[in-house]
């Protein structure tokens, strides 16, 4: 590094001016230090995490200040079990002094079912006060019918989780946007249209929607925020519309499981135009084909060939494939699943023409690039109807396993067409490194009607090592899927 010690570049300070600065330095410094512990620490209750830690640069007294900023409490827990309960818990919060420090989490839990909507408020304006991060709200054994009133205004909310409730449109007149707010929660919640549009219109952030057990009524058409990017639906009665508002939607990822309740309407439709990275789709075994015909479809994006995950159960299966036989093509998305990297199979039920909807399926989509495959097959309970393997006996030309390196099959039993799916795995994958079988039986029996070569196949891969057949489930191997759906 150059040192100038003539004219023409920057001056090097003169000592006598360094020193002075360095005081004044050390002045302010002595002035903020010396102020007292408690202030300090509620001093950092007013900023965030990040910024909190940063005031460590202020000065030497400062540094570690941050690591008890939390000398109070950082979250609130409260569990209403009876009246007394109720009262105590709100006696408390108000006695606590203004302003509120600042919470992470805030928690509320109720099972007295003397809780009021207007203590309830009480408690959710306080949380809102001390500018809280984590909202929960569980009004387990409380009457029904209370509607949940956002606070007006909580710029520091990033998660909010609600349960047994509804949500009612003349709550929001005045609300401030909650911009920082990006996860929404919603368990077992009567949802009426306007008041969730407007929610969600006040939550440009939203990342994350996850739907259990809610209520449409009847159905809800959302306008979706500019940046929400998962949404996940289980066991919800009524129909969602997603809707765009712009060209290209953010939505990514999209969990579905449950029944259809209406016949004249799918219980979702996504975004004609939306590009997803993973879909989930499971329909529960009483829903039957013909409505699935009917609503399906349509309800998907018209271009599936970005998926890089997909978990499909077997009803969706045969009715996806059903259309092409039945000549109408131009229903179906582009199922094209060259960029597809995992699949899970939910086979609630596994017969000839269930092995036949696998078989189409490895033929028509082209999965060039697919390395993990899991295939969940039905419970052990489960008893198939009499039938032929013979019609699926047949297997089709398949060249788009080459990349299949871990296949993973639960719930196997010794039966014609699971021996026969195993076996076609086997056969045309190339590069497959490993294949768990989980089954409660690890000795291979002696099976009436399968074809020697499938169980010539297994015996063998058995003996090499190329299967490890096991009565217990490896946890280190699970699908990315494995934990959609989460309960409060």
């Amino acid at each position: 590094m150059a040192i100038d010690s003539g004219g023409g570049g920057a001056k090097k300070p003169r000592v006598d001016e360094q020193g002075d600065r360095s005081e004044a330095v050390d002045a302010d410094a002595d002035r903020i230090s010396a102020l007292p512990d408690e202030l300090r620490q509620r001093i950092l209750t007013h900023l965030s995490f990040k910024d909190a830690i940063r005031t460590g640069a202020l000065a030497r007294g400062w540094r570690d200040v941050w690591k008890s900023r939390w000398a109070q409490r950082s979250s609130v827990e409260i569990h209403l079990c009876s009246h007394d309960a109720l009262r105590r818990e709100l006696d408390a919060l108000a006695r606590e002094p203004r302003p509120r420090c600042r919470l992470d989490r805030f928690s509320l839990v109720a099972d007295n079912r003397k809780l009021k909507s207007l203590e309830l408020q009480r408690f959710i304006k306080y949380a809102a006060e001390c500018r809280v991060v984590d909202l929960h709200v569980d009004l387990r054994n409380t009457a029904n019918g209370f509607a949940f009133r956002l606070p007006l205004c909580s710029p520091l909310l990033m998660r909010l989780s609600l349960r047994r409730m509804c949500i009612a449109n003349r709550f929001y007149k005045g609300a401030q946007p909650f911009r920082a707010l990006e996860f929404i929660q919603l368990q077992t919640v009567s949802i009426y249209r306007p008041a969730f549009h407007k929610m969600i219109s006040l939550c440009p952030s939203l990342l994350t929607l996850y739907l259990c057990d809610c209520i449409f009524a009847p159905f809800v058409n959302l306008f979706m925020p500019p940046n929400l990017r998962n949404v996940t639906m289980t066991n919800c009665v009524g129909m969602l519309r997603l809707q765009g508002q712009r060209s290209v939607p953010s939505l990514r990822s999209f969990r579905y499981r449950g029944e259809i309740s209406n016949i004249v309407m799918a219980p979702f439709s996504l975004p004609r135009d939306a590009v997803l990275a993973d879909l989930y789709i499971q329909f529960a075994r009483s829903v039957s084909e013909q409505d699935l015909k009917k609503n399906l479809c349509n309800s998907l994006p018209k271009d599936l060939s970005g998926l890089n995950v997909l978990t499909i159960c077997c009803k969706a299966l045969r009715v996806a494939f059903s259309f092409r036989n039945d000549g109408a093509n131009a229903q179906l998305p582009n199922l094209n699943l060259h960029n597809l990297r995992e699949l899970q199979l939910l086979m609630l039920e596994m017969e000839a023409a269930n092995l036949a909807d696998i078989y189409v399926f490895f033929k028509i989509c082209q999965c060039p690039n697919l390395e993990r495959l899991f295939v969940q097959l039905p419970e052990f309970g489960y008893q198939p109807t009499e039938g032929s393997i013979d019609e699926v006996c047949e297997e089709p030309q398949v060249d788009g396993l080459d990349n299949l390196a871990t296949v993973k099959v639960m719930n196997f039993s010794w039966c014609c067409a699971k021996v026969q799916l195993v076996s076609f795995l086997l056969r045309k994958a190339k590069s497959l490194q490993k294949l768990l079988i989980v089954s409660p039986n690890v000795t291979p029996p002696d099976v009436p009607g399968v074809d020697e070569a499938d169980l010539f196949y297994l015996k063998e891969a058995l003996a090499n090592g190329r299967i490890m057949l096991s009565d217990s489930d490896d946890a280190a191997t699970q699908p990315y899927h494995s934990e959609v759906f989460i309960e409060f």
